[in-house]
């Protein structure tokens, strides 16, 4: 095993899950134990690469000093945004110089890949705010969709809202508000015109506009067609995008497993129900099931997969 020394004695790695949210660090086991764990604020280079640095080296800082720290042979750090530019490699040297040790540096949805999956193959589905996809065959790791909500994001919470948001923008342009859905919408959010909307959408952040889809989620459960349509279409995305990686990756459809994770496709009937629909008119073998693993215990086997490497 990678984290036992030459006389037996069990050594830790640290992982460390830096999203939008917030920045989750643990040192983990060897068999993922969570031994010290602590959280900051949000570790998404792309957005605000400081701020996500500060809180990213505080984390694991509070590892080391924690009483598991000289235990600590590796840090794995699965962080969002870091393909950005030369990110990847300027933490790992980073991180490297000012903790001593080697580092491994993933985005989030890998790491939470190895959580899911640990050493089989299969696929990871993950839908809240954002979306992406993500899946493993052997050592090939392949993603789709995860670029954001100004490039895609199709099948998201974000996605949702602004779609519900351009269908009341439509109506208002052709001079009524018809369906229940958008004139619901206009009532709920204090949006009866053209400039009323322009400014929510643009002086809200993204999280404010993913938001509106739990609105949406809500009128689907009151019976509201257009909401279930909404609904329904993410779920559809997320199927399509997920085929996809299936034949990108060649992995046998009689026993694929497609892990879902975030709140649309773990609490939202509408479109979890839609997304199993459609995967299982393509494949009847592949299964949908519900992991909740803390993505930083996903640090022991992509450690031993870049070592197997």
């Amino acid at each position: 095993m990678p984290f036992q020394n030459g006389m037996g004695e069990q050594m830790y790695v640290i992982g460390l899950d830096a999203g939008g949210t917030k920045t989750h660090a643990a040192v983990i086991d060897q068999n993922q134990n969570i031994h010290f764990s602590i959280e900051t604020g949000p570790g998404n280079v792309a957005v605000n690469s400081e701020k996500a640095k500060e809180h990213i080296m505080a984390t694991i800082q509070a590892c080391i000093n924690s009483k598991y720290g000289s235990l600590c042979k590796s840090i794995v750090l699965g962080i969002a945004g870091i393909e950005k530019g030369h990110l990847k490699s300027e933490f790992k040297t980073l991180v490297e110089q000012h903790f001593q040790l080697p580092a491994l540096i993933l985005n989030d949805a890998e790491l939470a890949l190895y959580a899911v999956l640990e050493d089989e193959n299969g696929i990871l589905a993950i839908a809240g705010t954002g979306s992406v996809l993500i899946g493993k065959k052997d050592s090939t790791i392949k993603m789709v969709g995860g670029w954001g909500h100004l490039l895609g994001d199709e099948g998201s919470a974000y996605h949702i809202g602004i779609q519900a948001l351009k269908q009341l923008a439509s109506e208002i342009e052709q001079g009524n508000i018809q369906t229940k859905l958008a004139k619901a919408l206009a009532t709920q959010y204090q949006l009866p015109n053209a400039s009323a909307i322009k400014e929510f959408v643009y002086s809200s952040t993204k999280k404010e506009i993913a938001d509106t889809a739990l609105f949406v989620y809500r009128r689907a459960q009151m019976d509201d067609t257009d909401a279930k349509i909404l609904l329904e279409q993410a779920g559809e995305e997320l199927a399509q995008q997920a085929i996809r990686l299936v034949k990108q990756l060649g992995l046998e459809t009689s026993s694929i497993p497609i892990i879902v994770k975030g709140s649309l496709l773990e609490k939202n009937e509408f479109v979890r129900n839609h997304f199993t629909e459609k995967l299982n008119q393509f494949s009847p073998g592949i299964s949908i099931v519900c992991k909740n693993r803390p993505t930083v215990t996903g640090a022991l086997h992509a450690w031993k997969n870049s070592n197997d490497d």
